[in-house]
């Protein structure tokens, strides 16, 4: 597996935001976000450097870590082969798993191995393209406590797509399924209390009370800005 770093630190992001955890980086992406805080794990030019690791030898290292809860990111960690086969070492040692994935990619031999998906389909200010429906709408069908919604909000814009899409797939509403409200990093840099009152205002309005939206900064820029390994 092409793994970039192991560590541990708190979760900064979602539902389980200020849970101890160990984070496992994989290389590779198959997007280019424009917005991406983490180009090294896409591009040797951005820096990025990696290791060929069996199973046996990460799940080691992750388990000396001594977290319970565990984080499986990039890159983008539906593109490793081997995903499988590490879930279900680290399940049978104990661990919870969260995967962080753009959603692109649905792999239905991980559904039963994963406590949680962190989905973070990306809108039209990543400059990525449209979205992909038919794997949203498979996670859609997973269990509702299994899934957490993340969306990298740019503006206005992204805020209407996102709309659009929510109101037109009734498992947002009826499953009251997590939209989490994140502001993209590069703007909320600039004034971060501005950005999330931006969005905290937007989030009441009526348009929204149908859906269980929630605006949540990222923990980890707050305490440590931009640095690696936090």
């Amino acid at each position: 597996m092409n793994v970039m770093e192991v560590y541990r630190s708190v979760q900064g992001e979602g539902t389980l935001m200020g849970v101890p955890t160990t984070f496992v980086r994989f290389f590779a992406c198959n997007l280019r976000c424009s917005w991406c805080d983490t180009k090294y794990s896409w591009s040797v030019k951005e820096g990025g450097k990696w290791e060929d690791l069996p199973i046996a030898t990460l799940a080691q290292r992750i388990a000396d870590q001594g977290a319970r809860h565990v984080v499986l990111t990039g890159g983008e960690p539906m593109l490793q082969r081997e995903l499988p086969a590490l879930a279900q070492t680290l399940r049978a040692a104990g661990h919870h798993l969260t995967v962080e994935t753009n959603s692109t990619l649905f792999r239905p031999e991980l559904v039963e191995l994963i406590n949680l998906w962190s989905l973070s389909p990306k809108l039209a200010g990543a400059n990525t393209g449209m979205l992909r429906l038919e794997p949203l709408r498979q996670f859609m069908q997973l269990p509702a406590e299994q899934q957490q919604w993340k969306f990298v909000i740019t503006g206005e814009s992204d805020l209407a797509q996102l709309h659009q899409f929510v109101s037109e797939h009734q498992a947002f509403a009826e499953a009251q399924l997590p939209i989490i409200w994140q502001p993209e990093g590069r703007w909320a840099e600039r004034d971060y209390a501005h950005a999330l009152e931006w969005l905290a205002e937007r989030a009441q309005l009526p348009e929204w009370r149908p859906f269980n939206v929630r605006v949540l900064p990222q923990m980890h820029v707050l305490i440590w800005g931009q640095k690696r390994l936090v």
